[in-house]
């Protein structure tokens, strides 16, 4: 998968998988690969937002709230693990069977606040098999205009209170979700991709990529960048209108699957360093 958000890479570790020779007789020759990604280092302190519901003049009166910085990674205070970090198998392409396609997606808007709705979870990032439809949804009785960039490029009104809006998506890469109506920290992303390997981390920061053909794999973990890089202001009420964030950053490993013996677990780590060199 080719992603068009520039981000940095690191070295490449390489490691052995191995399946489970108890799976069915078509599953025997496909594995897993598993593990763990960290925060290294002192939890940063990551500086919200303050701004009113909308920079347009009839709400730049009302009081400014306080909003989170959408791109603050999720740290789980116990083990460091980093919830929500992207882990998805780095290939344009596969010649794998094994073409079913992600649970259903749902881009919601409610409370002021952009949530995609995926198999049970509630996340910044989603998951679509190049081809498949998302439906964005808005929850709350106010006008939201939903902005895409990256490798994919519209506009989405969302006027209309719990009439889903569908949208199929023909691109393979990473699509940036925002507003186009001031809500400046609104964000998530969607994955479009030719295969079914990636996911995303559960809250000890822990993953798994199953019925992966045997072979050697590149596989990157995604993470997006909290600093801001530029912001617009509206020009009659001063507010913020949009904020552009520095790349994400990305981490390499490789993973050769084999038949009939036990996984070892990856373990990738992140720290400050790694996101301050994208600025």
């Amino acid at each position: 998968m080719a992603c068009s958000e520039k981000s940095k890479t690191t070295s490449t570790p390489q490691t052995t998988i191995f399946s489970n020779s108890l799976k069915p007789k078509e599953e025997l020759n496909k594995g897993s690969v598993r593990g763990q990604v960290f925060w290294s280092g002192p939890t940063p302190i990551i500086e919200g937002f303050n701004g009113p519901i909308s920079p347009l003049s009839e709400h730049a009166s009302k009081p400014r709230l306080a909003w989170a910085n959408p791109n603050a990674p999720k740290i789980n205070p116990s083990n460091k693990g980093i919830e929500h970090a992207v882990v998805f198998l780095d290939a344009p392409e596969t010649n794998d069977l094994n073409k079913v396609s992600f649970a259903p997606v749902e881009v919601e808007t409610d409370n002021f606040q952009m949530q995609v709705n995926q198999d049970g979870t509630s996340s910044p990032v989603g998951f679509v098999m190049l081809g498949d439809g998302v439906n964005f949804v808005n929850k709350q009785d106010f006008f939201y205009s939903i902005r895409a960039r990256g490798n994919a490029f519209f506009s989405i009104p969302l006027s209309n209170k719990n009439k889903p809006v569908h949208r199929v998506f023909t691109k393979p890469g990473v699509t940036t979700l925002t507003t186009g109506t001031g809500q400046f920290w609104m964000r998530s992303h969607l994955f479009v991709l030719t295969h079914p390997y990636a996911t995303r981390c559960d809250k000890d920061g822990a993953f798994e990529i199953a019925n992966l053909p045997q072979g050697k794999h590149d596989f990157k973990v995604w993470i997006p960048n909290w600093q801001v890089s530029e912001k617009e202001i509206d020009a009659e009420t001063w507010e913020i209108t949009r904020l552009e964030f520095a790349p994400p950053t990305t981490k390499k490993f490789s993973a050769t699957i084999m038949p009939d013996s036990n996984p070892r677990d990856q373990k990738i780590d992140f720290s400050l360093s790694d996101m301050q060199a994208q600025k």
